[in-house]
C-alpha cells in the first residue's frame, strides 16, 4: 500500500471521529509497530482505554516510518521517528488519546452533575 493512501485513510478516520473538516491533531498520536494487539493493550495500559484506533500494513518500515513522521509535522503527540521500531515494524497506526483528564466540579460538567453537586443528591 502506498503511504499516500494510509495518509488519507488516517485523514478521514479523523475528521468522521472528530466530525470535523478540519480537526486539530494534538489530541492524536501516530506510531509504528511489529505487533499491532500488543502495542493497543500497551496504550491502553500506559494512557488509558482508547475508543479510536486505526492500524493499517504499510508493508516496510520505510512507509510507515514516513506515515509517522507527516502526522508528527502535523501535530500529533509523536516523536517524527522510529524509535524503538525493527525492521519488522510494517503496521502504522493512529489513536484518539483517551482524555483521563477531571473538567469541571471534579468531572465532565452535564446538567445532572451540576445538580448532585450543588444540592447533594
Amino acid at each position: 500500500m502506498d503511504t499516500s493512501s494510509i495518509k488519507g485513510q488516517f485523514t478521514r478516520f479523523i475528521k468522521e471521529t472528530m466530525g470535523s473538516e478540519k480537526p486539530r491533531l494534538n489530541g492524536w498520536y501516530c506510531g509504528i509497530t511489529n505487533n499491532e494487539n500488543r502495542r493497543k493493550a500497551e496504550h491502553n495500559y500506559a494512557k488509558g482505554k482508547i475508543k479510536h484506533w486505526k492500524c493499517i500494513n504499510a508493508s516496510t518500515l520505510k512507509k510507515a516510518s514516513e506515515v509517522e513522521a507527516y502526522f508528527s509535522i502535523k501535530g500529533t503527540s509523536n516523536l517524527p521517528s522510529p524509535n524503538g521500531a525493527n525492521k519488522s515494524s510494517k503496521w502504522v497506526y493512529i489513536f484518539k488519546m483517551p482524555n483521563n483528564k477531571k473538567m469541571g466540579l471534579g468531572g465532565p460538567l452535564t446538567g445532572s452533575s451540576f445538580y448532585n453537586y450543588v444540592f447533594g443528591e
